[in-house]
């Protein structure tokens, strides 16, 4: 059902945006050939994060796919961690959620 989704998708002219979190999905994600990847370190069994997640799957995500971390970025380490890294898709949430002053938890993350 998920390669019918992700057609449909793409003939409605969307972007398809596929989370995983172990390599098991990772594999799974891979076949639908979908240019977004999402990673999310969140393990939502324990609700603990950690960035070593989008780290070890992102060495067997094949080269022209946009990585997507999702969730655990919380100080502009993070971001420059990911940088390293060559990924360069970010959603954080809670992040800005918890900070009195979203705004400038995003210039503290992202400013150059």
């Amino acid at each position: 059902q998920l390669h019918e989704l992700a057609d449909y998708a793409r003939e409605i002219s969307l972007d398809v945006l596929v989370e995983v979190h172990n390599h098991a999905e990772l594999e799974l994600a891979l076949e639908l050939e979908t240019d977004l990847l999402g990673v999310n370190n969140r393990d939502l069994h324990s609700f603990t994060t950690s960035l070593d997640t989008t780290l070890d799957l992102s060495k067997h995500i094949p080269a022209g796919k946009l990585i997507i971390t999702e969730s655990g970025i919380h100080e502009k380490a993070d971001v420059e961690l990911m940088h390293a890294n060559n990924i360069y898709g970010f959603l954080v949430g809670e992040s800005f959620m918890r900070a009195p002053q979203p705004g400038e938890k995003l210039q503290e993350l992202f400013s150059t």
